[in-house]
Parts: C-alpha cells; sequence; structure tokens
C-alpha cells in the first residue's frame, strides 16, 4: 500500500478553486446568459465572471464585499485559473448584485443538475413503491430588514425583520434540489401547490407536510397521475365512502384505511373585463380597475389511512393519499421519508453563510442563494467522484482550507494523509541510516513515534 504513496500529487498545477471551477462549461453558461440577456449593459464583469466570483465567496465563506476583495487581492496568481481577467471591485461586485436577474443563475443550476444528475442519483428507494419518490417542503431564511415581507406579528417596538422562503422540492434519491421557488416569507405553503403538476413528472409520487392543504391542487395531482401523502389536520371534515380490510401482517400498525371524500370551494376576486364593464352601472373607482367575486366548488376522492406512533403512548397519526394501490404501511413509509428535506435544511444553514448576505436588495439575496446551491450541487458531485467517504461539512471545511492551494483536490480527499506519510517514511529511512544496529530497533526514541504514527496512518487509511 505504501509503495502507491508515490503517486500522490503535490502539485496539481491549478489551484482547488480552479479544479471546481472546471465542473461548469463555459460555453454552455454563455449560451444561457445570451438567451437571457444577463450581459445587457456590462462592460467586464460578464455573467460567468460574476457566477464565478459569487461562488469563490460562498465557498470561501466571505462575510462582506470587503472580505471578497481581500480574498481574490492574496490569490491574485490564481485569477488566471478562475477564469477572471482582472480584479473586481466592491462597487462593481455591488452593482452586478442589484442588477443582473436572479433567472440566470436559476437556469445555471438547472443546467449543472441535468447535466449531472446521472452522477447525483443513489439507490434508497422506498420498499415496495414503484414510482419515482419527490419530497416537497419550505424553509425561511431571516433577514434583518424588510427586504422580503416576513411573517408572524409585528416585535414591541413596531419594527418586524424579513424573510425570504425557499419552496423546495428534491428526489428522494437525491441530496440536491429539483426545483425551487424563493417568495416573501408572508407567501402561503397553500398557494405554491397551483400548478406543481406541471414541474413534476407524470406517473411520479411527492410526500408533503400537513401545511399545503389545497384540495384544488390536490384533485390536479390526481388528473395528471401524480400520487401524494401527506398529513390530515385535526379539523379535515370528510365522508366515507369506503372502509378497507386490513392485511394481517399490517393489523399491529394500521388501524384503518378508508375511502373518503373532501368537499372543496375555492374564492377569488378577479378583474372584470371590458365586455362586462360595459354593461355595468355605477362610478368606477379612482384605479378604473373593479373586481369582482368568482368561486369554484369540487369534491375529491382521496384514502384515509390512521396507524400507530412507534410509541404508541403518544397516540395515533393519520394520513391522507390519492394512491388506491399501494399498500397502507407502504404508503406510511413514504411519508416518513420526508424527514429527508428537513436534515438537508439544516446541512444547508450550516455549511453555506446564509445569515449574512452581499447586499439589501431582493435581487442580491435570490442571487445569494442560487449561487448557495450551485455550490451545494458541485461539493455533491466531487463527494460522488471521490473513493472516500465524506461528511459533506467536513469536506466543506477542506474545500475552504485548500481554496487557493495547489495541493490536488481529489487527491487529498482520496488520501488526506498522504504527505504526512511520505515525511514519516522518509524520517524512518534517515533513522535507518543513522542509527547502528540495535537488540529493540523498535524502542528507538524518534523511530517508535515514527512506526505509531505509520501504523495509525495505515489504520485510518484501511478504514479500520
Amino acid at each position: 500500500m505504501y509503495k502507491l504513496m508515490g503517486k500522490v500529487t503535490t502539485n496539481s498545477g491549478i489551484p482547488v478553486f480552479g479544479e471546481i471551477v472546471k465542473l461548469i462549461d463555459k460555453q454552455e453558461v454563455s449560451k444561457v446568459a445570451e438567451k437571457l440577456k444577463a450581459n445587457r449593459y456590462t462592460k467586464r464583469l460578464d455573467a460567468y465572471q460574476h457566477l464565478i466570483i459569487m461562488l469563490y465567496a460562498v465557498l470561501g465563506q466571505f462575510n462582506s464585499l470587503r472580505d471578497i476583495e481581500l480574498g481574490f487581492y492574496s490569490s491574485a496568481q490564481c485569477l488566471n485559473h478562475f477564469g477572471l481577467d482582472y480584479m473586481v471591485r466592491r462597487s462593481t461586485l455591488s452593482d452586478a448584485n442589484a442588477r443582473r436577474c436572479p433567472a440566470f443563475f436559476e437556469s445555471v443550476y438547472n443546467l449543472l443538475y441535468k447535466r449531472y444528475s446521472s452522477v447525483l442519483a443513489d439507490t434508497r428507494p422506498v420498499n415496495g413503491l414503484k414510482r419515482p419518490l419527490f419530497i416537497m417542503d419550505s424553509t425561511t431564511i431571516s433577514l434583518f430588514s424588510q427586504v422580503f415581507r416576513g411573517t408572524g406579528r409585528n416585535a414591541i417596538n413596531g419594527q418586524k425583520k424579513g424573510g425570504a422562503k425557499a419552496h423546495t422540492v428534491i428526489k428522494a434519491d437525491e441530496e440536491v434540489m429539483t426545483f425551487m421557488n424563493i417568495t416573501d416569507a408572508v407567501v402561503s405553503d397553500q398557494d405554491i401547490l397551483k400548478g406543481l403538476y406541471t414541474k413534476l413528472p407524470e406517473g411520479s409520487c411527492v410526500t408533503f407536510d400537513m401545511g399545503y392543504v389545497n384540495y384544488m391542487a390536490w384533485q390536479e395531482f390526481s388528473d395528471h397521475n401524480i400520487t401524494y401523502v401527506t398529513r390530515e389536520k385535526k379539523k379535515c371534515k370528510y365522508d366515507v365512502l369506503e372502509t378497507r380490510e386490513i392485511p394481517d401482517e399490517d393489523k399491529d400498525i394500521i388501524i384503518s384505511d378508508e375511502i373518503v371524500e373532501l368537499s372543496w370551494r375555492k374564492r377569488w376576486k378577479r378583474p372584470m373585463t371590458r365586455e362586462e364593464l360595459s354593461h355595468r352601472r355605477g362610478r368606477r373607482p379612482k384605479s378604473g380597475v373593479v373586481l369582482v367575486n368568482e368561486s369554484k366548488s369540487g369534491k375529491h376522492k382521496c384514502r384515509r389511512i390512521t396507524k400507530w406512533k412507534d410509541n404508541r403512548d403518544e397516540g395515533t397519526i393519520t394520513f391522507l393519499a390519492n394512491d388506491f394501490e399501494t399498500p397502507a404501511s407502504i404508503l406510511c413509509e413514504v411519508y416518513r421519508r420526508r424527514w429527508q428535506i428537513e436534515t438537508l435544511f439544516k446541512r444547508l444553514k450550516q455549511n453555506f453563510p446564509l445569515k449574512y448576505f452581499l447586499g439589501d436588495n431582493q435581487n442580491a439575496i435570490q442571487i445569494q442563494i442560487w449561487v448557495s446551491m450551485i455550490a451545494w450541487l458541485l461539493m455533491q458531485v466531487i463527494k460522488k467522484q471521490v473513493k472516500r467517504k465524506w461528511s459533506l461539512s467536513n469536506m466543506m471545511t477542506a474545500v475552504h482550507i485548500l481554496l487557493n492551494s495547489y495541493m490536488g483536490l481529489y487527491d487529498f480527499l482520496n488520501l488526506p494523509e498522504g504527505r504526512w506519510i511520505k515525511i514519516i517514511e522518509a524520517r524512518q529511512k534517515k533513522d535507518d541510516e543513522n542509527h547502528q544496529p540495535s537488540l529493540f530497533p523498535e524502542m528507538r526514541g524518534p523511530n517508535c513515534e515514527n512506526q505509531k504514527s505509520k501504523t495509525y496512518l495505515q489504520q485510518v487509511t484501511d478504514g479500520k
């Protein structure tokens, strides 16, 4: 094993951040920028360079524009490897964050996700579920000012902090976002379900918590062959149509399995058309817009499953689903997998600087969030390509430390102890040359410590 240590690269020729940038195809990004006209009114800082600078800021965990500027000054010799041809200034970056459309960064994320989707896939399906599983939830990012409208009551002093809400959908066998929608924190989760069926592939399954109660959207899922699994709210009203028999192997877990019917009524306001205004009598408001009330009602057929909680002393839990074929126990397990997105949000907030933003406007905040998602996706791709098992937080720390280093990213991640092993081997070789033969060679001072380190590193490398 130690004979292979000579293959450890001590200088890859490009810095670690340059190796990360290589995962992004500049030509494809330039085509996206041209399509969205992201380089309009730009003199020097084009969309691609803006992306690279923001990616460097996210991976370097810089909290201000001044930190970014100092970071690039310290790595001036690496700019060519980063794909940059000039030194960015704070004012230029601030203007770019305020003006360039976040849709460009969203499109770059979708481009990278499509390119690396085959690498990101994992083999962790829910046994018995024959449909691809998607998980949906939202997370709130607190802000220090009302850039995005916050939720909740005003504080005692009359001031309320703002907040951005990221409505996210992930695939159960992946650790990245399939797609995401950034809104004000005050926007209800129920409104996001409207039209979601257009973004999900036909024949898929999606699970979400009880905050997404929208019977009209649930019916859209059923009409387009998309199944869902969610929790039932306490005030849910329904009519029982059928009681299904519970299999013998599930009688200890499942209490009831019913087919029920939910009634819904949706009300909204819309502006009158010109034809309707021509037949209307009375004065028009100063704005010239007259609103009219409209409503729509219907019924939704679904499945109601009640089971014991893991600790029976805590009571029962009830699920609603429009899947009438999958066994009830499997649908319960599908909802249990929803917790995967909660742990994903936690790791994202732990590893990326989503508390300190590089601008006080909606544009800058959305750009930084999207670049953080791009960085997360690239880290997942690197993690899949490395043979050694890393936790993402440890790998992020290593990348942060080695960002400007010429260590060789993949060599270091595959064998972090490589350089230290070479030093130990050199020390031991020197000790063997300088010392006379002894009855107890393993007890010599430096040689003893080198042997201990070598044995320890051997165990770490072998995964013991």
